[in-house]
């Protein structure tokens, strides 16, 4: 093996390496499993609160995000995207204990491919924080809860 084919198997590999620690990209679609289906009742068997997070489309996104008076966290996402029901859950955490405060929103990526396209989505899920009608912050890939809180809170100046 000679060295040019050396460093083009390394930099696959470290390209590989860094679209899983971010999230995953529309390619995954091929060798990704099922996702786990999204709850429709809780750890006990009981049918499943009403979710916090309003769904949106490229139809209601102007009046529901951009025109909103508070700051919006929008959660691109995707079934065929096995990080996007983790985040999911972190986002209705944060989006009980920010109620009043923001609001959450998610987008489903390959149903408003407009949306997409205008916020340049490369990688799901990725979370863009929007105030005003213009994006502050985004993150891509999967956060643990406090980290993902703690963005936020600095991305809004919101006391804790």
């Amino acid at each position: 093996m000679n060295s040019t084919t050396s460093k083009m198997i390394i930099g696959i590999a470290i390209l590989a390496t860094a679209l899983t620690i971010a999230g995953c990209s529309p390619r995954d679609r091929q060798v990704t499993a099922e996702p786990p289906p999204r709850s429709q009742t809780d750890q006990q068997g009981h049918p499943a609160a009403e979710s916090t997070i309003l769904e949106v489309d490229q139809a209601d996104f102007e009046q529901e995000v951009i025109q909103s008076d508070m700051p919006v966290v929008v959660d691109f996402w995707a079934d065929w995207c096995p990080y996007c029901p983790m985040v999911k859950l972190t986002l209705e955490q944060l989006a009980e204990e920010f109620a009043g405060k923001l609001k959450f929103v998610s987008v489903d990526n390959d149903a408003n491919p407009k949306l997409a396209k205008q916020f340049s989505i490369r990688s799901l899920p990725t979370i863009v924080i929007i105030k005003n009608g213009e994006e502050i912050d985004r993150t891509v890939g999967v956060l643990p809860l406090k980290q993902l809180r703690d963005r936020i809170v600095t991305a809004l100046a919101l006391e804790q």
